[in-house]
């Protein structure tokens, strides 16, 4: 008998945060393990180390990178696309994208059309499609019947249109797969659940410090207690994210803050630190911060960092974060969470800003459902964080739903889950060609 011929995968990773969620959780591996090779294609094959800490067997790496910026015309086409889709007009989305974005994607696509014609893979896969470095792979993949896969990396990626249109779309959880069905047009039978790969660091074996482990590592002391202040970054001029925290000292230095905390100002990898030098110099405030990093790829944290900030989550004894993924992903720890929204600094215009986009799209299920507590000002935040701190049974109903309805499966697996998505989908392609 002749032995079967291995599922061969071709795939993009064009950023760090890519590397960090998959590559470290051993995504090449469970591929292998799945009777696959991999051909990657990475902007980071040639830089230093980078084959050595992620080659595995069957696994190639290519120096390539992809162009994610839309043409007028295709930039266009995705926006009637959300349109559609948010007007219910579904098939007339699925339509645009066939008879139109894809072609449009497609024909771009010189570089991806070569790779696809020298490598003859059996699945495309794009791990980050909603960034749209595989827009134009998968338009490829596409025209010529090669079954594709996108992973969306995160929760609160449907509330964007997607920027290609796999054949199957992993996700992170049912709420997740409701919303790229209703937001996004997605055939909901062509969603896959595997959860979130960036949280499976979380429950491994090794996971856990204890409070005074954690407290040394970081130079806390562990009798007192611990306000871990996650930032969300100042994508726009307004979103000021030093306003909040400046009233949110005030507060702890007032005594409106009870119990005189230690503040852990966690920086999302894409804020500033000299914004905040005039904040942090104090003995009662430490900086903690992703330091892992590709050139050109941006951050790359590894499993050791990722494990530092879920043991930050596990023992903080309050949360506070305006809207960052730490928001949700302290319900992985049960552990109580605030959302300020407000800045003393820039008011109305801060505030007008984070009701419509924030509250009434991006977090939208979270506050229509009231599974987090939103404080208005400062003597709001002083209230709950003392609340909270008094009481960790405050709103643990809501983190229990929050957890069972968007953070998805939390076992660990959900790497290997993606990895068996994406081989799987070449498998059934080749089962359909011999029916």
């Amino acid at each position: 008998m002749t032995p079967s011929k291995p599922t061969r995968l071709l795939m993009e990773a064009h950023e760090g945060r890519v590397v960090s969620a998959l590559f470290e959780n051993g995504f090449l591996r469970h591929c292998a393990e799945n009777g696959a090779v991999v051909d990657v294609i990475t902007p980071a094959a040639d830089l230093p180390g980078f084959r050595e800490q992620y080659q595995a067997d069957g696994v190639t790496f290519h120096r390539e990178r992809f162009e994610r910026d839309l043409s007028r015309t295709a930039a266009a086409e995705r926006k009637l696309r959300g349109r559609l889709a948010a007007r219910g007009q579904r098939r007339v989305a699925r339509a645009l994208w066939k008879l139109f974005g894809e072609p449009i994607a497609a024909g771009g696509a010189t570089k991806e059309r070569e790779m696809i014609s020298s490598l003859q893979p059996d699945v495309v896969f794009t791990p980050h499609v909603a960034e749209g470095f595989g827009r134009g792979l998968i338009a490829a993949a596409r025209r010529v019947g090669i079954p594709t896969v996108g992973n969306v990396m995160s929760w609160d990626n449907p509330y964007r249109p997607l920027t290609a249109w796999p054949d199957v779309l992993a996700c992170w959880s049912e709420a997740t797969s409701q919303d790229l069905a209703a937001m996004c047009a997605h055939p909901v039978e062509r969603i896959e659940v595997v959860g979130a790969p960036q949280f499976d660091p979380y429950f491994a074996d090794d996971f856990r410090w204890s409070r005074q482990e954690l407290c040394a590592k970081v130079g806390l002391d562990p009798s007192r207690p611990i306000v871990l202040f996650a930032t969300l970054w100042q994508f726009r001029p307004f979103m000021d994210e030093t306003g909040t925290f400046a009233a949110y000292l005030d507060a702890v230095d007032s005594g409106l803050i009870e119990n005189q905390p230690q503040t852990v100002l966690r920086l999302h990898p894409v804020s500033r630190l000299p914004y905040f030098e005039p904040l942090i110099n104090r003995d009662d405030v430490v900086v903690s911060r992703f330091t892992g990093y590709l050139p050109g790829m941006m951050w790359a944290p590894s499993r050791e960092e990722v494990r530092l900030a879920g043991n930050l989550l596990a023992h903080a004894d309050v949360c506070i974060s305006p809207g960052s993924t730490m928001t949700i992903e302290a319900a992985i720890f049960d552990t109580p969470t605030i959302m300020p929204a407000f800045n003393p600094l820039t008011g109305d215009e801060y505030e007008r800003f984070f009701d419509s986009i924030w509250l009434q799209r991006h977090f939208r299920r979270l506050t229509e459902n009231g599974l987090i507590p939103v404080a208005r000002g400062t003597a709001e935040l002083a209230d709950a964080v003392n609340r909270a701190m008094r009481d960790r049974a405050w709103y643990r109903e809501q983190r229990t739903a929050l957890r069972e309805s968007i953070l998805g499966p939390l076992d660990g697996r959900s790497t290997e889950r993606l990895a068996r998505v994406a081989i799987e989908a070449a498998n059934t392609k080749k089962r359909e060609s011999k029916t």
